[in-house]
């Protein structure tokens, strides 16, 4: 086919190809067998500016028609087969279906023929005698349909192409964005793990430095109180200042003994690992009233059924710390414990009746923003049972809900 001439559009106009025909470039195929008509017809082409090609026949109007000219003028009677015929074959290949062919008769003239033709594939269908100026206008509109076709085809590889690499892009976006979210969910995984073996880590030695308090300082205190018996039975032998200092020796001697006592329980508290989880809250709610002044109420059965450790000690641990922001930040004289297991979930509540959480920071709670360590703590113990924490908050007050799994178990080897 010889090449119809386009030129690119502006920048302004980037991508579109405009229809630009440049005549000389253009070749044309008549086929007629009438030497005068032929003859007419060429030259009226030719003195357009076309190139021109010509045939006698139907089979030579084929075979020429395979070197892929732009355009077709076509007789209908010929002397081997008709130009109907010629054009229903040319149009059922799809190398030759693509040009466009204009059928010139000066005996079928009929509307029949004319719709004959047009249904048969012809692009346009003209009469002799012919106007010169109509068929060189003619000839030019089927020209530019062709080359509007070449530009839409030419366009619709391009937007197919970009939309390939479109698929192409997306494809790889998605799958970085697969490998990405991967490797965070082996990141939080890995935070995941590592903060179960913090807390592990965390829990163990608080109850190694309750025990050390209670076995080394806390003996170390019995023995000076056991000395400072022997030194009572002589105590007529003493001076007035000796006999002050001693009893108060007494006095401070057994202020921190219970001061210990209260740290060590507050570490570990030995009712948690001996009597289980509610025997552990009764001690330290009670405990925790009298330092704070705050009113708690435990709500908890008496046939709580014993839990994995680990989860009794993230509960006791999420208790503390609920209750120590009750009484730092609510400004509530009152608070409730809730604890009940059942269906293998546990169920904890702590509420009170204070201030309650701006809305704000509830917004920066929820969606990961700045927080105190202690909720930070809270939702990372109640994650690592795969569990889910829940905060209620208005101005009359606030309530934590953690609903935990009671058979989880988490993996806290090191």
């Amino acid at each position: 086919m010889s090449d119809l001439k386009y030129s690119k559009g502006t920048e302004k106009n980037a991508g579109s190809l405009s229809a630009t025909i440049d005549n000389g470039s253009i070749k044309i195929l008549t086929v007629d067998d009438n030497e005068a008509l032929r003859y007419s017809l060429v030259r009226s082409l030719r003195e357009a500016g076309y190139q021109v090609l010509e045939a006698r026949s139907g089979e030579e109007a084929i075979s020429m028609a395979a070197d892929d000219p732009d355009l077709i003028t076509l007789d209908i009677n010929l002397p081997d087969m008709s130009g109907f015929q010629v054009c229903e074959r040319l149009k059922s290949e799809p190398l030759t279906a693509h040009i466009p062919i204009l059928h010139i008769s000066s005996t079928f003239v009929d509307p029949e023929s004319r719709i004959r033709g047009l249904r048969g594939g012809a692009d346009a269908y003209l009469a002799e005698p012919i106007d010169r100026g109509e068929l060189i206008a003619t000839v030019a509109a089927l020209l530019r349909l062709k080359n509007a076709e070449m530009v839409a085809r030419q366009q619709a590889k391009i937007a197919e192409s970009a939309r390939n690499e479109l698929i192409q892009l997306n494809a790889s976006l998605e799958n970085r964005v697969a490998e990405r979210t991967k490797e965070l969910k082996s990141a939080n995984e890995s935070l995941r793990e590592l903060s179960v073996r913090l807390f592990k880590m965390q829990d163990d030695e608080r109850r190694h430095i309750a025990r050390e308090l209670h076995d080394s300082i806390g003996q170390l205190l019995a023995a000076i109180t056991m000395n400072q018996s022997v030194i009572s039975r002589e105590a007529e032998k003493l001076s007035p200042a000796a006999t002050k200092a001693f009893n108060e020796n007494n006095v401070m001697v057994e202020e921190i003994l219970r001061g210990i006592r209260t740290i060590s329980h507050l570490l570990h508290p030995p009712l948690l690992d001996e009597a289980g989880l509610p025997s552990a809250l009764r001690w330290y709610i009670e405990e925790f009233g009298q330092r704070s002044g705050i009113d708690v109420a435990l709500q908890c059965p008496e046939s709580l059924p014993r839990l994995p450790i680990e989860l009794e000690t993230a509960i006791f641990r999420i208790v503390q710390e609920c209750l120590g922001n009750v009484h730092r930040h609510s400004g509530s004289q009152t608070a409730t414990v809730r604890l009940d297991v059942d269906a293998g979930h546990a169920h904890l509540e702590i509420s009170d009746a204070g201030q309650g959480i701006s809305d704000e920071r509830q917004r920066e709670i929820k969606w990961g923003g700045r927080g105190g360590v202690g909720l930070r703590g809270i939702t990372e113990r109640i994650a690592q049972f795969g569990g889910h924490l829940q905060i209620e908050s208005s101005g009359e007050g606030t309530t934590i809900i953690a609903d935990i799994p009671s058979n989880f178990r988490t993996k806290t080897s090191l």
